[in-house]
């Protein structure tokens, strides 16, 4: 996901107006980490460094939810996040505890914890930051997090509910949203009514998926809302559904696939700028380079919307307020 995020940011792409962090006079509200009081005491925090006293304003949100509380455990030294997961009540799973679901691979070297109350599982990334050693010393970071939610089979109600949860939270988040798909083994994109739903950008997801289909011989243009797609198509065997996002310096996505065990929600938050140093680059370069793509999204939606307002189907641009919070 990492590699490919960044090309599909310059498909059909959309924001909003963002939301930046309320200031009153002589203070900023701070972000959940802060509040937290992370100790960011390592001498390899700072500017020329890592995250965010470095190079400047990452553009970050602070609502409240799932996905800001994932952000706000990278870019902290390893030993710093094991320090807060302890705090919040998080306990590590054995090893050879991991089940299939959440470790596809059986992996040793992957360390995951349960929640407090045990309703999901988390796994931090952590890094060697060898664009920062130091005196012989490279230092460790948490450079993304993932979460695992499994859902029985039978409650695609809740499932369905949790997936648009999601997009309200990117919404709220005022991130651009690169892509929403969903498919299964054996969809037909072709089928009538749509098994598919593939959509770009904040921009088609509110309309839905527009395809052709053939139609005595000819080819007929095919509308339907995303979310009757999803509905249709959910119970499929292996039916899998993704959504990518991103900030400045974060990506943000959701993948849902129908295995034996249940329906399994993998959320991941990556420190993108983090993630994209090479060998000669550093952390200025790249977060400039983020700053460039984002900006480039903001203006080929703005592009987008203007196009499909004259686009005959469908004939009303929805509004993604009122869509997100229609009950699925």
């Amino acid at each position: 996901m990492k590699g490919k995020l960044l090309f599909l940011i310059l498909v059909f792409v959309c924001s909003y107006t963002s939301t930046i962090a309320q200031k009153s006079k002589g203070s900023t509200q701070k972000s959940h980490a802060e509040k937290m009081g992370y100790a960011r005491t390592n001498k390899y925090w700072g500017p020329g460094t890592y995250y965010a006293f470095a190079p400047g304003t990452p553009r970050v949100k602070m609502v409240n939810n799932q996905e800001t509380a994932m952000r706000d455990l990278t870019g902290i030294a390893q030993d710093d996040c094991i320090t807060e997961l302890g705090k919040q009540g998080f306990v590590a799973i054995a090893p050879k505890e991991t089940e299939k679901w959440y470790n596809e691979n059986k992996s040793k070297d992957k360390k995951f914890y349960y929640s407090s109350d045990k309703s999901y599982i988390l796994w931090p990334h952590i890094a060697d930051l060898y664009m920062s050693s130091k005196n012989g010393y490279t230092p460790y970071a948490v450079t993304g997090v993932a979460r695992y939610v499994l859902v029985p089979r039978e409650d695609t109600v809740k499932v369905r509910e949790m997936i648009w949860q999601y997009l309200r939270d990117l919404n709220d988040l005022k991130v651009i949203l690169s892509s929403f798909t969903s498919t299964f083994k054996k969809a037909d994109p072709k089928a009538y009514p749509i098994e598919q739903a593939g959509a770009s950008g904040w921009t088609s997801m509110r309309a839905g998926s527009f395809l052709l289909r053939m139609v005595n011989g000819k080819p007929s243009g095919v509308w339907a809302r995303n979310e009757d797609i999803v509905r249709r198509t959910i119970a499929k065997p292996e039916f899998q559904l993704r959504v990518l996002g991103m900030e400045t310096d974060f990506w943000y996505g959701l993948t849902v696939k129908l295995m034996k065990e249940g329906y399994v929600f993998y959320y991941e938050v990556l420190a993108s700028t983090m993630n994209t140093l090479e060998p000669g680059s550093n952390w200025t370069a790249k977060h400039k380079e983020m700053v460039m793509v984002f900006n480039t999204g903001e203006k080929m939606d703005k592009d987008a919307v203007a196009q499909y307002k004259k686009a005959p189907l469908p004939p009303v641009l929805e509004d993604l307020d009122k869509l997100l919070h229609i009950k699925m």
